[in-house]
């Protein structure tokens, strides 16, 4: 028995126990699965598929022919339908009032942005449209006169870098030679004149101003488009009376920079008006120019003083935009007897449809309650759709639309 026993135990060393068995077969198992997954090169190796069967998508139905009008307006649509979102443009005058100089305005943001980018939007030739508003059997009907062209020789001089205005030998100013005229008879009553800024650097945009709006709304220029002599010419055929921007200091600068040649309150007046002098020979034919921004710049008399007797020596006229209840240039101008003008009301603060009927019952109202009113918009192409619609419903109402020359003080 105890040999018996002993050759059991000996059969039981040399026989491979249970534990070891699983072991290699696990590591078999673990070792097949790694050489398969080094074996095939797919990414879902191993991860559950479903393979589906998709029906196929329907084709679009074919759009119709757009109209014939339309057609006109090709290329515009995209920036059309951009500018219909609220994003503000021009300058503090889209701030109700100087507490929002501290921060640029979406407007102002815009038109900064588009003022770096020069040139990059030419999207080429416009029909001119403005002055064919005429209707020789209405009596009533607006006048839709082409303005002269431009420049007057008389009327400008060569400066160091660029055509610069100047007061003719004979006493004539271009505040009131480039000026629309009034037409004779006009109604006595409240009066409106609308000024569209911003003008120049979209093509786009300048050709749906000058298309869309009637002839009496000025238009004011930025100074950093392309090809601005041409849009001056074309916005004096349609009959529009126009102003040059000038970008000045706001609130917040440099961090809000209304672009080149901003004037500040920083540099000496020989430089400021060395920057005014390039902004104005940027092109010819403007009755006056606006601030664009400007709140800390025209809230020091040291540093707007010497920019106000300049455009006065020159013979313009100086239209403060209205934005900012800190400005001293009203008073200034009013000092030295320069023609001059203030924007009562921001017409777009936000460029919705609502907004804009808003700002134009308060303009209008204004208007009735102090005999003269001056709005001022961007000239974003939802802007001058409603402008343009409500400027054909003041007659009725014993309003009348006026450029912004004849509001001068």
């Amino acid at each position: 028995m105890p040999g018996r026993a002993l050759s059991d135990r000996s059969k039981r060393r040399r026989q491979p126990g249970v534990l070891a068995v699983a072991a290699l077969l696990i590591a078999c198992l673990y070792g097949g699965v790694l050489a398969w997954l080094l074996t095939v090169d797919s990414r879902m190796a191993g991860m559950p598929a479903v393979q589906l069967a998709l029906a196929p998508e329907p084709e679009p139905a074919a759009l119709p022919a757009p109209p014939a009008e339309n057609l006109l307006r090709t290329g515009n649509d995209e920036e059309h339908a951009a500018a219909a979102t609220p994003s503000e443009t021009p300058d503090e005058t889209h701030a109700p009032d100087d507490a929002a100089a501290d921060g640029l305005s979406p407007d102002e943001q815009t038109l900064l942005d588009a003022a770096r980018n020069v040139g990059a939007d030419n999207s080429g030739d416009v029909k001119i449209v403005g002055a064919e508003t005429v209707s020789a059997n209405d009596p009533a009907a607006t006048v839709a006169i082409a303005l002269k062209p431009v420049p007057d020789p008389a009327l400008i001089a060569n400066g160091r870098q660029g055509p610069l205005p100047i007061v003719a030998k004979d006493g004539r100013q271009a505040w009131k030679v480039y000026a629309r005229p009034l037409p004779k008879g006009l109604p006595a009553g409240p009066r409106v004149a609308l000024i569209v800024s911003g003008l120049g650097i979209s093509d786009s945009a300048t050709a749906h101003a000058i298309e869309t709006l009637p002839p009496e709304v000025t238009l004011s220029f930025a100074p950093y488009g392309a090809r601005l002599q041409d849009w001056i010419t074309k916005a004096r055929a349609a009959g529009h009376e126009v102003l040059l921007e000038l970008p000045m200091e706001p609130f917040g600068y440099p961090q809000n920079d209304p672009g080149p040649y901003t004037l500040l309150t920083s540099l000496q007046p020989a430089e400021n008006i060395s920057r005014l002098e390039w902004l104005m020979s940027r092109f010819t034919g403007y009755a006056g120019v606006m601030n664009y921004q400007g709140a800390r710049f025209t809230s020091s008399e040291t540093s707007v003083t010497p920019i106000l007797a300049a455009v006065k020596s020159r013979g313009l006229m100086y239209v403060d935009n209205g934005a900012s209840q800190r400005s001293l240039a009203p008073k200034l101008a009013a000092d030295i007897s320069l023609p001059h003008a203030t924007g009562t009301r921001m017409i777009d603060p936000v460029q919705t449809p609502d907004v804009i009927a808003y700002s134009l019952v308060q303009l209008e109202a204004s208007a009735k309650q102090s005999g003269t009113a001056i709005g001022v918009a961007s000239g974003l192409p939802v802007t001058v759709d409603e402008l343009a619609r409500w400027a054909v419903t003041l007659k009725n109402r014993g309003v009348t639309l006026v450029p912004v020359t004849a509001t001068a003080n």
